[in-house]
């Protein structure tokens, strides 16, 4: 016959004394009394036929007893406590580590994440500007944002929303330096991104005037930083419609010239292929397609 053991109850009294060295402590931890959590100790005590507590009239410390039981007890009740966090955790170890632009990021996907843990509470996600242009062949990440001109090749890769380019500037600057027509960049400064050098070609190519030289130049990092420089009429910027959006309707941006390019670039939803099935990235995929549709 398997030996009878004490009550779970006392055991779990005695080890939150035992951890905390407080009575009080014990009792808040465990939700009852001071009292309680005395009765509890006494009454293992009893059933061991051992004291573990040596008190006196301030304090208490334990007995040789009392310190074996509990370096045998303290790791049983941790290891109970980490089952139940694993238990309680649903679909919490549901977490989707993702990379994407930073400028994505900030300027349309964080707005939005709120929605998105309201229908996916079960998810988790774990966003990375920093690690973008990693590649999905390591475990550092699940899912990549990609903005390409043409699908990645040995991953799932998706087309999620085509991009549409077109010059943005501060309404100030604008008063000041009017940007009328084409020809009116070349007394403006013109704000590239280094990670797309060829989308001002691009579309200076389209309007007919690849030719055309500005008065100056600056290059930046990240889409937000020249979309931010625009902002505050340092120069002329290759805007894109989701990342602009807010900046237009509020009036930080101005969009003097009507040519768009349209679909030379892609956001490509990737990952590795045998993932593409896993439940909580399909569930991304689905309500990212259909954000970026709405």
């Amino acid at each position: 016959m398997a030996e009878r053991l004490p009550p779970l109850k006392s055991i779990e009294a005695f080890v939150a004394v035992a951890e905390t060295m407080s009575y009080a402590k014990a009792a808040r931890a465990l939700n009852i009394t001071k009292s309680a959590v005395s009765r509890r100790i006494q009454a293992l005590e009893l059933d061991l036929g051992v004291r573990l507590l040596h008190r006196t009239n301030r304090a208490f410390e334990l007995t040789d007893a009392g310190g074996d039981y509990f370096k045998a007890t303290g790791p049983a009740f941790d290891a109970l406590r980490g089952a139940g966090r694993m238990l309680n955790r649903p679909a919490r170890n549901s977490m989707v580590r993702m990379s994407l632009p930073e400028s994505f990021a900030s300027h349309w996907l964080i707005p939005r994440l709120p929605r998105f843990y309201q229908i996916h509470q079960d998810i988790e996600l774990q966003l990375d500007s920093l690690g973008y242009f990693q590649n999905l062949d390591g475990d550092n990440i699940d899912v990549a944002i990609r903005v390409s001109k043409e699908p990645l090749g040995g991953v799932f890769c998706e087309p999620i929303a085509h991009m549409v380019q077109f010059p943005v500037a501060s309404p100030r600057l604008l008063d000041r330096t009017p940007l009328r027509t084409v020809d009116d960049l070349h007394g403006h400064t013109l704000l590239h991104l280094k990670t797309m050098p060829d989308v001002w070609p691009e579309w200076l190519e389209a309007a007919g005037r690849r030719d055309l030289t500005a008065a100056k130049t600056q290059h930046f990092d990240t889409m937000s930083l020249s979309l931010n420089a625009a902002a505050n009429g340092l120069g002329v910027a290759m805007g894109e419609r989701l990342l602009c959006r807010e900046d237009i309707e509020a009036g930080r941006l101005a969009t003097p010239l009507p040519l768009r390019l349209e679909g030379r670039r892609a956001l490509y939803f990737t990952c590795r292929r045998p993932d593409a099935t896993k439940a909580p990235i399909r569930k991304l995929r689905a309500w990212l397609a259909a954000e970026l549709a709405a």
